[in-house]
């Protein structure tokens, strides 16, 4: 056991602290959360080599150390400068997500190489490009034929025009989802948001491997959770994401048992 101190993004703490309890998953270790006062200070147990090859996939941990006694020795430090590219806004009729967000939801799924991850809404994909750098087998799926063809040219990328709540992936085939569900206007969806969120909640139960993992954001004035629950899934993390004056987002992490 090692103790550790990660300087995180201090404006998402809580989900920094989600998202590295992800990465020691996918490292095969695990932590224990000692003080958030300032930094994460953290118990680490597990093969720090391993947690460092796959801490570099990381969007809000910046730098990391480890605590011996009252030394402190630089673990990894992190150049997060390209999450300062794009920020949340309008491509189009698409809404773009915050490609820092993109690449949390990614990891807080435990998106894994060579694995199977699905984006059920997935519009502009920002959320499978993120999924594909890291080298997983990535599908998405959106009910507008547009956001399709404009991803069709990648060639690893599987697309599928279909309503995602009545999608035609296999039961229990999928290890990973991420995604940015439609919301309010910027929805072409005629389904009402609690219809919409029962049906995802159901359509992500039924297709998610046993031990697999769903993150999503959506905005605080949906509730959803009781969705989720009702079928069978657990929650693992939530946390909330300013992103203007009028609005707040909300992340969830369930898992399948």
């Amino acid at each position: 056991m090692v103790r550790l101190r990660v300087e995180a993004s201090q404006d998402l703490k809580a989900l920094a602290y989600g998202e590295l309890e992800a990465l020691s998953d996918l490292s095969g270790g695990s932590l224990d959360l000692i003080d958030d006062t300032k930094d994460l200070v953290i118990e680490y147990r597990g093969d720090l080599n391993s947690l460092s090859s796959v801490i570099c996939r990381a969007s809000l941990i910046k730098r990391i150390w480890i605590i011996n006694d009252a030394v402190e020795k630089p673990l990894v430090k992190l150049d997060r400068s390209r999450y300062r590219v794009l920020r949340r806004g309008r491509r189009g009729d698409a809404v773009i997500i915050d490609l820092r967000i993109a690449r949390l939801l990614v990891n807080l799924a435990r998106t894994n190489e060579n694995k199977i991850f699905l984006d059920p809404f997935v519009g502009s994909g920002v959320i499978a490009q993120e999924a594909l750098m890291i080298g997983a087998h990535v599908i998405g799926i959106d009910i507008d034929l547009r956001y399709v063809k404009s991803l069709v040219g990648n060639a690893y990328v599987d697309t599928v025009n279909s309503d995602s709540l009545l999608s035609p992936i296999k039961d229990e085939s999928i290890h990973a989802i991420a995604t940015d569900p439609p919301y309010n206007k910027l929805s072409i969806s005629e389904v009402d948001l609690d219809s919409l969120y029962r049906k995802f909640a159901e359509e992500a139960f039924r297709i998610l491997r046993s031990g697999g993992y769903v993150a999503f954001s959506h905005p605080t004035y949906v509730d959803s959770l009781d969705w989720f629950l009702s079928t069978g899934l657990e929650l693992v993390i939530n946390g909330l994401q300013y992103v203007h004056g009028g609005l707040t987002r909300l992340i969830y992490v369930f898992r399948k048992p």
